[in-house]
């Protein structure tokens, strides 16, 4: 099939994580600074999205909630694996954006309860 051909594709929220990973691994800032722009641009408006309408159900937040809980696995495993504390600083400032996310999706699932 020619590249031509092809459907286009849109990543999602894992994808993102791991390409976030690679940047860092990389030491590329200017890409990981992109991927965190991008990431924040598909959390933060996703929980506004959902305050104002009904488009996410509570089956669609607690998907991004195991996908949040599964990126954040992931990089405990490489936090344990790891004796750079740049790598270490890294992946822990990683997790802190992930812990906000959750915070923010389960704020959007207990709205849905009141």
């Amino acid at each position: 099939m020619d590249q031509c051909d092809k459907e286009p594709t849109s990543l999602t929220l894992d994808d993102y994580l791991d390409l976030l990973n690679l940047a860092i691994r990389l030491e590329d800032r200017k890409w990981q600074a992109d991927i965190v722009r991008t990431l924040r641009y598909m959390l933060e408006p996703q929980v506004e999205k959902q305050a104002k309408s009904e488009e996410c159900t509570e089956q669609e937040l607690w998907q991004c909630v195991n996908q949040i809980n599964d990126r954040m696995f992931a990089l405990y495993n490489e936090l344990k694996a790891t004796d750079d504390k740049d790598m270490q600083r890294k992946l822990l400032d990683q997790m802190w954006e992930l812990k906000i996310a959750r915070v923010e999706v389960f704020r959007k699932i207990r709205s849905i309860y009141q």
